[in-house]
């Protein structure tokens, strides 16, 4: 898949949302990055960022939903977001303007582990995901 480059303002809202996840705080993150979604709907990118972005928002709102041990919002987010970004079995981007999607996957996996058990015990650490740069 060829890149979708961004314009500053839609590189700062991509790092902005990233600073926010990886401070676990879900909802500033999603803000960020629903105004990049938006500007990228607007300019008519390939449909795969903007699903891919999309993606992204999800996993916050995940990440909300287990911090409030919601096992059927888990479960709804992970359905969705997995239609976005893929699997960690099989991912439908590497990387996602240098985030390593894979590995996103894999650490959110877990929590959808936890929620979806007979007896979730809501026990993870959310500040554990953090979004990684692929050139890290």
């Amino acid at each position: 898949m060829t890149g979708c480059n961004l314009s500053q303002d839609e590189q700062a809202w991509l790092e902005g949302g990233i600073a926010e996840f990886n401070n676990s705080r879900y909802w500033h993150a999603h803000e960020d990055w629903e105004e990049l979604w938006k500007s990228l709907k607007s300019r008519n990118v390939d449909l795969d960022y903007v699903l891919g972005i999309q993606g992204l928002i999800q996993t916050t709102a995940l990440m909300f939903q287990y911090e409030r041990m919601k096992k059927r919002g888990c479960l709804s987010m992970w359905t969705k977001l997995t239609e976005k970004l893929g699997t960690p079995d099989d991912v439908k981007f590497d990387n996602l303007w240098s985030i390593d999607i894979p590995r996103l996957l894999r650490e959110v996996s877990v929590f959808i582990d936890d929620a979806d058990s007979e007896e979730p015990k809501w026990n993870l650490q959310c500040s554990s995901v953090q979004i990684q740069n692929v050139n890290e």
